[in-house]
């Protein structure tokens, strides 16, 4: 700081700017008790902890707890008797602990119960294979009926319905994306309409590729808006300026997003999902923010 003439001036050569990143973390709805709503907390990354994270991603932090006071009116020295919580963050790991079979690759206690379970290497974000299930995996490849057996430990609890159950398990496989000579791409994943008389199960079955799927959001078409399945536009308490905050259709990136009671959504509401079921993209021009 230059404090000649009263005045202060910034010498940019002397000072080192790092990267900062503000994140939303949210209770998972199956730690949540009965009654109640989850809690929110805001937590900040510096540096390389940067971008680690999606929105969408099950994660394991760990951090300082701080609490700041904050002030009744900014010009005068009384303070709020709630003061307000924050995490700085110090390491930051995806959690797979969701997935039946999984553990982290480093977890002491993921002994070979092991021998089936699939760990999950934060480095490179892929998963390791034991050769044990590697063996059982090519072993079942092999066998002619594989289709009809996966057909059949997809909701067992559902009578038949083996059609509509093969669909969903191409649905939760997917395919290869495909990238033309001409620089087109075609989608390798497919959209799945269950259409049927009331009482037919097909609730269950989306709750059944809800709790399968890696990833995925689940929401109801009565009780959702274009705005919440695509993403919104709030103030920030602390910067006062305008940010965008991801609905369903964007935290079940790279999985399934499932919309029960599809008949009941409005127009403008299905109109949404016509971009998002062809293209996978979601374009956005909303206060002044346009993004892809």
């Amino acid at each position: 700081m230059n404090h000649s003439n009263s005045t202060i001036s910034l010498k940019h050569q002397l000072y080192r700017y790092t990267n900062k990143q503000m994140i939303k973390l949210q209770e998972t709805p199956e730690s949540i008790p009965e009654g109640e709503t989850p809690h929110t907390i805001q937590m900040f990354a510096f540096d390389e902890l940067c971008e680690i994270s999606r929105p969408g991603d099950k994660v394991e932090v760990t951090g300082i707890f701080r609490a700041i006071p904050l002030k009744v009116n900014p010009r005068l020295s009384s303070l709020r008797s709630v003061y307000k919580t924050y995490i700085d963050i110090l390491h930051i790991s995806k959690s797979r602990k969701d997935r039946p079979g999984q553990v982290r690759a480093e977890d002491a206690s993921a002994k070979e119960d092991s021998e089936w379970a699939t760990k999950f290497d934060e480095s490179t974000e892929t998963s390791v294979v034991s050769s044990v299930r590697k063996e059982r995996i090519e072993k079942m490849g092999r066998d002619p009926h594989i289709y009809e057996n996966l057909s059949a430990s997809l909701a067992p609890s559902v009578w038949e319905m083996d059609d509509v159950k093969k669909g969903l398990l191409c649905q939760l496989f997917g395919g290869s994306h495909k990238v033309l000579p001409t620089g087109g791409k075609c989608r390798g994943e497919i959209n799945v309409l269950l259409c049927g008389d009331p009482g037919t199960s097909k609730s269950q079955l989306l709750g059944y590729v809800h709790k399968i799927a890696p990833r995925g959001i689940y929401t109801s078409g009565k009780g959702s808006s274009a705005v919440g399945l695509t993403a919104y536009i709030m103030k920030d308490p602390d910067t006062k300026g305008v940010v965008l905050e991801s609905g369903a259709l964007v935290l079940s990136d790279r999985g399934i997003c499932c919309i029960d009671e599809f008949d009941k959504m409005s127009d403008t509401t299905r109109s949404v999902l016509h971009e998002v079921m062809e293209q996978q993209t979601i374009s956005i021009a909303k206060a002044g923010i346009i993004c892809t």
